[in-house]
């Protein structure tokens, strides 16, 4: 078409998404399209590199747990979070959460936020 300029397939990117759809375990494209609301055809685009919203790419990244930085660019230094200096209570229930449907996960996170932090005794 004249006037519209080719979008760049990004491979790379394509394989990260990959990558990150396999670690959340057997789910289907098509179940991943459903939680993010979309068509099973804009998630297997993404997957051979096409280009996607910044929205779609921030939501992906929140649903896959992933970190919006690495899927984009490939940098790793914010890819894991196991990596960091967790206790392995916190890995633990990172693991438990990472099983959870992704519409529980906003449900977590405010129960989360509800409980009290420990304050220091005086």
């Amino acid at each position: 078409m004249p006037g519209r300029t080719p979008q760049k397939i990004d491979r790379e990117r394509g394989k990260r998404l990959r990558q990150a759809i396999g670690a959340r375990g057997p789910q289907k494209m098509m179940a991943l399209a459903a939680d993010l609301g979309i068509s099973p055809a804009a998630v297997s685009k993404w997957i051979q590199g096409h280009a996607m919203s910044i929205d779609n790419a921030n939501r992906l990244s929140e649903l896959l747990g992933i970190s919006l930085d690495w899927l984009l660019s490939g940098d790793a230094r914010t890819t894991d979070v196991m990596g960091s200096k967790l206790s392995g209570q916190e890995k633990e229930l990172i693991e438990h959460l990472r099983d959870r449907p992704a519409h529980v996960l906003p449900l977590l996170t405010r129960l989360v936020r509800e409980i009290p932090v420990n304050q220091p005794r005086s």
